[in-house]
Order: C-alpha cells, then structure tokens, then sequence
C-alpha cells in the first residue's frame, strides 16, 4: 500500500473523506426536491435504471427500502434543496465516496452560513466550512491514528491545506 492510499485509509477510518475525484454529480441542478435527489441517488448508486426499474435483485429489495427510507428521513420534504451544484463556483470536485457508495449516511445535509442549507458531500462541505475541517484534521493528527501514521511515515508535521 503506497503512503497516499493508507493516510487515506486512515482518513476514512475516522470518517474524513478528502476529495477523491473531479465529479460534478449535482452541477447541472443547483437545486432539487426531496424526490429528485432521491431519485438521482439512487440512480447514482446503479440500483435505479434510466426506466425507473430497480437494476438490483429481488433480494436486495430491503437494502433498496432502508436507503428510501433513510433519504426520506433526512431530507426535508417539500421545497428546493440546493446541492453541490449550487457551489461550483467553489471550483470543488464532488467525493464519489459520498455520491454513489452510501449517500444515506455519507451526504450531509448542512446548515448554510448565509441561512438556508444544502445537500452536499464531504468535498463540498469541507470548502463551505474549511475551519471544522482544520479541527478534525487536528483531532486526527493528535488521535492513536495519526501518531500511528506519523511513526509509520515519520512526517512529525501536521498536513498543510
């Protein structure tokens, strides 16, 4: 494993997910309703075909139902939601992690400064917030995982953003 894939192991462990790739999964809606959002999650997630038919088995059809059922929890209903594409300006790339593997639990739905909020993944939520990033970037290099990685590697100083 080279150096760049277990501090991002690490990273994950403790539940920091820096930007994995330049995707723009919300740009071309800068906002959406609960369904939408829903909908395209799903589809993001390849459990959802362009028909609107389930791609997944039969036996799957409970997992399929939890993610609904949990989207549908943390959303709210009614109204537009801005997501990610709303701050393309930011000139982010959107974390694939959050958007296709578990987006029920990854996404965060996050309170915007100006009021307001947003569906937005890690990537998008680090550049809206950079100082709660700079905090749980300490927390780690202060944590057993981080003087595990720094004894590992021997980087004695914490990572620059």
């Amino acid at each position: 494993m080279s150096k760049d894939e277990v501090l991002k192991k690490l990273l994950r462990e403790q539940n920091i997910y820096p930007p994995s790739v330049q995707d723009s999964h919300y740009y071309d809606n800068a906002e959406m309703t609960r369904g939408e959002i829903i909908e395209k999650t799903l589809k993001e997630m390849g459990v959802l075909l362009p028909s609107g038919q389930c791609a997944k088995s039969g036996d799957q059809a409970d997992f399929l139902s939890g993610v609904i059922t949990e989207l549908q929890r943390r959303l709210p209903p009614g109204g537009k939601i801005k997501t990610c594409g709303a701050f393309r300006h930011l000139n982010i790339g959107c974390c694939d992690s959050c958007h296709t593997e578990y987006p029920s639990s990854k996404m965060s739905l996050i309170d915007l400064p100006g009021g307001g909020s947003a569906w937005v993944c890690c990537a998008m939520n680090r550049a809206i917030y950079p100082e709660r990033y700079a905090e749980r970037m300490e927390r780690f290099w202060n944590s057993p995982q981080g003087k595990l990685w720094r004894e590992k590697f021997g980087d004695n100083e914490p990572p620059k953003d």
